[in-house]
């Protein structure tokens, strides 16, 4: 009789000591619950919801679109070109840059979004008489339609950040100071601006500057289809 006791209450302390691992938020396999870390300091067990509306949890089905935040951003390197100028109806070379804030991008992660990508510096006076619209652009138009990246050819980073505090800029731009992106793109004469579709295509290719904002306009509404 005194083992079948025995027996019953380690029983019981094994049920009990079960229930208490499944009340911490981890499952079987050592794996924590959609993601979540469990920080003991939730109420009533609930785990945060990662301000999702209404509670729900991302389903995963549909990744976030990168953004980008304003400011300065440096360029990390390029795909290298085969050796041709490109072209209209060529895809345009990828090229990897950290935006302001450290953030690591890839041209290629805007696939799905129309990209201006503009060449320019601070001692070309046609790249200064176009960058009010190119202001304007980014202040205006929604980074779910367009993408604006802009970059500064070989100059030092110091000096793109106190033209851009000057002159109450504030779009994006990337500071391709040993010329990686520019050399691959066979940037020779500024300004100069790329217009990528949706695919990665080059579909307009633009030298010289834009003397109004109207004429960057008519391009952009072409190609979204407008």
């Amino acid at each position: 009789m005194a083992r079948v006791i025995l027996v019953i209450a380690l029983a019981l302390v094994m049920v009990m000591g079960v229930t208490a691992v499944g009340c911490d938020g981890v499952d079987g396999n050592g794996d924590i619950p959609n993601g979540d870390t469990p920080n003991g300091e939730v109420p009533n067990g609930d785990e945060p919801n990662g301000d999702e509306p209404n509670g729900d949890e991302p389903n995963g089905d549909e990744p976030a679109e990168p953004d980008l935040v304003s400011g300065l951003g440096l360029v990390i390197d390029c795909d290298e070109n085969t050796g041709a100028e490109p072209e209209v109806g060529d895809t345009a070379l990828d090229f990897r840059f950290q935006d302001a804030v450290g953030t690591t991008f890839a041209l290629s992660d805007f696939r799905g979004r129309v990209v201006m990508l503009n060449f320019w510096r601070t001692t070309c006076n046609y790249c200064i008489a176009e960058l009010p619209h190119i202001q304007q652009l980014y202040d205006e138009w929604p980074a779910t339609e367009l993408v604006l990246l802009t970059i500064d050819k070989g100059e030092e980073p110091a000096t793109v950040a106190t033209y851009m505090q000057d002159e109450g800029l504030s779009f994006p731009v990337l500071v391709d100071r040993e010329e990686k992106v520019s050399g691959e793109y066979e940037v020779t004469g500024l300004p100069r601006t790329f217009f990528i579709d949706e695919e990665g295509v080059i579909q307009v290719i633009k030298r010289g500057y834009f003397h109004t904002l109207a004429d960057i306009e008519a391009i952009l509404n072409q190609l979204l289809g407008q």
